[in-house]
């Protein structure tokens, strides 16, 4: 499928709606412009391989996956801008082209335009972090997630790597790119920047990161371990399975003791690290895990990445427990795949890691739904955000029960 329809409605869509609404004061139609992109992306949705980003030889064709997950980003960015407050023309803008960067970054077959359309929206969206909310946290944000991207850039004029290439070739191509890859899904020791701008920029703000890039990130990667050499699949894996499983472990635990609008962010790192350990693997039962973990966070991100106050709590305590990690929720099929892979191919020793995020993701899930029961909702939301609330975690309980069936239909992966 041609990407340019897509990118074009976000663009001009973005465009449009910034300039136009704040002036006859309909801010509040925001949600039309990722709307319009996925009507976009669902009118030129078709057949196509599977193919993705910097692992196609060129051109801009979305392979089926690419343009399934284009279709649920844009879905789930809508439902997040009906739960938030009207968007100033700002956030509109951020929200727009990041939506554009990344369907060309999934659509693309030039590795230098993939790194740098990531480097143009971690930018953008950290800038706007840092003028929304100055702080040492939000400067850090923008500081570590752009320069984490530039390494993508770097790592292109290796890729795609052979097997003829030279031992230090290979390895620092894999070094390259499992670093913008850790900078990007905000990895410890690389920053875990989004645990400290989290609390100071919420919904809309955060939305750009959680919805459209992190999934448009994970999914363009998942291939290019097909393009990489032995010694370069050596030194990407060693350089995320630590990094994964110490943020994975570090992200659950932290999210013990924190308040629970903080929660959230928390355990989407720690499944974020156990993806990336995922992608130390190339076993089909780790890219179903990761793709399963992705949909169930696109599916309850958008209400769960907003003030507990901004929803009634029905909602968010059915959100959460697709979380808790229990079937049939859609996060136990995820991370049980990922735990079997990961397990196949290096070994009973990284239970050791799973164990406790599994257990302590359990206890966050289920004391963010009792503190759900106590919340009172700052105002009384509309019928559209009634409506709108509803729409996340139905969609992840759809999954859960429907989880392959899920991935076949959203992004044609059997």
């Amino acid at each position: 499928m041609s990407v340019t329809p897509v990118a074009v409605t976000w663009a001009g869509g973005g465009l449009l709606a910034a300039l136009v609404l704040p002036r006859i004061r309909r801010r509040r139609l925001a949600p039309l412009v990722p709307l319009a992109a996925a009507v976009a992306a669902l009118l030129s949705l078709g057949g196509g391989a599977d193919l993705i980003a910097a692992s196609a030889p060129g051109g801009l064709a979305l392979g089926r996956p690419g343009g399934g997950l284009v279709l649920v980003c844009a879905l789930a960015t809508t439902v997040c801008l009906l739960l938030s407050p009207p968007p100033d023309s700002g956030e509109i803008l951020v929200i727009a082209a990041c939506g554009t960067l990344s369907a060309i970054a999934l659509a693309t077959g030039s590795p230098l335009t993939w790194g740098l359309c990531f480097v143009a929206a971690f930018a953008l969206f950290g800038v706007r972090w840092v003028a929304a909310a100055p702080a040492r946290a939000t400067l850090a944000a923008a500081r570590v997630s752009t320069l984490g991207a530039a390494t993508l850039v770097a790592a292109a004029p290796f890729l795609p790597v052979d097997a003829a290439a030279v031992p230090p070739r290979a390895h620092l191509a894999g070094g390259l790119l499992a670093g913008g890859i850790a900078a990007g899904f905000a990895l410890v020791p690389l920053g875990g920047w989004v645990s400290g701008g989290s609390r100071l920029v919420r919904g809309a703000a955060l939305a750009p990161w959680a919805l459209l890039l992190v999934p448009a990130l994970l999914l363009t990667t998942q291939p290019l371990q097909v393009v990489l050499s032995a010694d370069a699949r050596v030194t990407f894996a060693a350089i995320l399975l630590p990094v994964g499983a110490v943020t994975a472990v570090w992200a659950a635990l932290r999210g013990l003791s924190v308040p629970d609008s903080e929660r959230y962010p928390r355990v989407r790192l720690a499944d974020l690290g156990l993806v990336a350990m995922g992608l130390a693997t190339p076993l089909p039962a780790a890219r179903l895990g990761s793709l399963l973990l992705m949909l169930t966070h696109l599916c309850v991100g958008p209400l769960l990445v907003h003030d507990p106050a901004s929803a009634s709590s029905r909602p968010r305590r059915v959100a959460w427990a697709a979380l808790c990690g229990v079937p049939p929720g859609p996060a136990f099929w995820g991370r049980f795949a990922l735990t079997t892979a990961l397990t196949t191919a290096f070994g009973g020793a990284l239970l050791l890691a799973f164990l406790p995020v599994a257990g302590a993701v359990m206890v966050i899930a289920v004391r963010s739904a009792m503190a759900a029961t106590s919340v009172t909702p700052a105002a009384s939301p509309g019928r559209a955000a009634r409506f709108a609330a509803w729409v996340p975690p139905l969609a992840a309980v759809t999954v859960g029960l429907l989880p392959a069936a899920s991935l076949h239909a959203l992004l044609g992966v059997g």
